[in-house]
């Protein structure tokens, strides 16, 4: 490896502060400070997944999501961006090398949204091709320079490219949690593009020169290591902070204090053994992936699956250890400006994303049974 995990996270320990003094911004505005943005920089956040021939970091997973860890305890938005910067640079493997130096060639830091929620329109024209529709949910897109998105040209899938200096962003991220996102609303008011920028699927394509590294042999749901460990800091957090509180809380109607009861007790220790068991399952998927990388091995369907149930486990356990501890806390978990209130609504939030929601774990059911699988991205 040509990185050292050590310095990578002591990089992102430096900018914490910056970030965290700017958290209350970005929920009440709805996208990260420009300087928050700035810290992610200099940390080299937007290097993380991108080839060391464009300057890039090329980072094992885990190191990747030990990255996003400490930055949700500083801001849980801008942890969200590590997946807001990375993605692109992971799908692009089998891109045209072309396109990936015009990207990052010149600046490695150059943020790719990407969204891939309302596929676009494409017509073929001269030259090129022109796109129009509209892309919801487009994280980070007041401080990216490209929309990637799904398109629809002739009734088949393809990706775009798209200068976001041609759309038009609509501020309309308004959400309950994760508000610092910044994931609004992109319009593409028919908008050219040459041949280059758009990119129809194949299988078959080889990867580009620039992505021969280990890390590209790892299956692309590898991207959970940008997102993922967000909910796992939450569910840490919130557990932190009822343990702390419940020597002095003395519940309504109660003579006893809180941590004298059975009842409160019995909600952290299930809490408690939630969030362990899923943290060591997710970080397990992601190292014995990692491993199977660096043999030459390529996953299976079944190891792919395996790899997807510790992702959304780790969503959907955290998001349970955040209830119990709301059971302990009642209504310091309501009080609007509590740090317990927040988590909570960034929880909520997160657990109802499309990757990672409830009903994923039946995706992978299917994939172990046999049965009709409902969700083909699982095994990409």
């Amino acid at each position: 490896m040509t990185f050292d995990r050590g310095q990578i996270l002591k990089q992102i320990d430096s900018v914490c502060g910056v970030i965290e003094q700017h958290a209350d911004w970005a929920e009440q505005h709805c996208r990260l400070h420009d300087a928050a943005f700035q810290a992610l920089v200099e940390a080299q956040v937007p290097r993380l997944f991108l080839p060391a021939g464009l300057g890039g970091l090329e980072v094992d997973p885990t190191t990747c999501a030990l990255v996003c860890e400490k930055l949700a305890g500083a801001d849980t938005a801008a942890a969200w961006h590590v997946m807001v910067f990375n993605v692109a640079r992971l799908m692009a493997a089998q891109w045209p090398l072309a396109l990936v130096e015009q990207l990052w060639g010149d600046d490695p830091d150059t943020l790719v949204a990407a969204s891939g929620h309302s596929p676009l329109h494409a017509l073929a024209a001269a030259d090129g091709y022109v796109i129009s529709g509209r892309q919801r949910f487009v994280s980070g897109c007041d401080h990216a320079t490209w929309l990637l998105s799904p398109v629809m040209l002739d009734n088949a899938p393809a990706m775009v490219l798209l200068p976001l200096a041609e759309c038009v962003i609509e501020q309309n991220w308004d959400t309950l949690g994760m508000r610092g996102s910044g994931s609004s609303d992109v319009v593409v008011p028919e908008v050219k593009v040459p041949k280059l920028q758009l990119v129809i699927p194949n299988p078959q394509a080889s990867v580009n020169e620039l992505y021969q590294g280990t890390l590209y042999r790892c299956p692309s749901r590898i991207v959970f290591a940008t997102y993922v460990p967000v909910a796992l800091s939450l569910a840490a957090r919130s557990l932190d902070l009822v343990a702390a509180m419940v020597g002095d809380k003395t519940p309504g109607g109660s003579a006893g204090k809180l941590r004298e009861r059975d009842i409160a007790q019995m909600h952290y220790g299930k809490a408690l053994a939630l969030y362990r068991s899923a943290r060591l399952l997710f970080f397990q998927g992601l190292e014995h992936t990692w491993a199977r990388a660096v043999a030459g091995d390529e996953a299976n369907d079944v190891q792919r699956a395996d790899l997807y149930l510790a992702g959304t486990h780790a969503v959907q356990a955290g998001a349970e250890a955040v209830r119990h501890a709301a059971d302990i806390a009642a209504t310091t978990m309501v009080t609007k400006g509590e740090t317990l209130e927040r988590i909570g609504r960034d929880m909520e939030t997160l657990r109802h994303h499309g990757f990672v929601n409830e009903s994923r774990y039946a995706s992978v059911a299917q994939v172990h049974w046999g049965a009709e699988l409902d969700y083909p991205q699982l095994l990409r």
